[in-house]
């Protein structure tokens, strides 16, 4: 059975409708879905290798954790069970920052996908080596130094999902709060 997804207005307000994913894409409705950056006590992100089957950006290193939001789910508890299915982590509401809304337009397959990106950030130590991933979604974790991500973003890696508004937004906020703490 098919996962439902809220059917969204263009201002991110639910419609009262709902319908699958596969719709949502065919007929370029808005929805809504959860990005998650995981940054441990070093500064450095966690980074995801999705499986090479997924229709977006197969193969590519990618944000700690992204996914859709069901119907009647927040984005909070999409996080919240996104987590535990992908990464095995348990966490509770208070452990995750909301820092921004990315509204955007993203071509995929001649179609085009019409997302409200709820960003989010997560300090915690993900233990690489022995976390239990979902191979669905993806394959390998690694962590990557914040400024050398955005070096490695900035320069286009073929390995990487390219740079977005989002990445460029986390980069700000991350050396504001950052520099800061040096200079304190």
């Amino acid at each position: 059975m098919d996962e439902k997804i809220d059917i969204l207005n263009e201002d991110g307000t639910k419609t009262g409708k709902c319908t699958t994913k596969q719709e949502i894409y065919e007929k370029g409705y808005w929805y809504r879905s959860v990005h998650i950056w995981i940054i441990n006590d070093k500064h450095e992100l966690l980074m995801q290798k999705r499986n090479p089957d997924k229709k977006t950006f197969p193969n590519l290193w990618a944000l700690s954790l992204a996914g859709h939001v069901l119907a009647n789910e927040t984005s909070l508890e999409s996080g919240i069970r996104e987590l535990k299915e992908e990464l095995n982590i348990d966490i509770k509401p208070e452990n995750l920052e909301y820092l921004f809304t990315i509204k955007r337009e993203q071509l995929y397959n001649e179609q085009t996908l019409k997302v409200f990106d709820d960003v989010y950030l997560l300090p915690w130590n993900v233990d690489i080596t022995h976390a239990k991933l979902q191979i669905e979604e993806l394959t390998d974790i690694k962590y990557v130094y914040y400024e050398y991500l955005q070096s490695i973003l900035e320069n286009n890696d073929r390995d990487y999902v390219p740079i977005t508004e989002e990445n460029e937004k986390l980069f700000a906020i991350l050396k504001e709060r950052f520099d800061k703490k040096v200079e304190d």
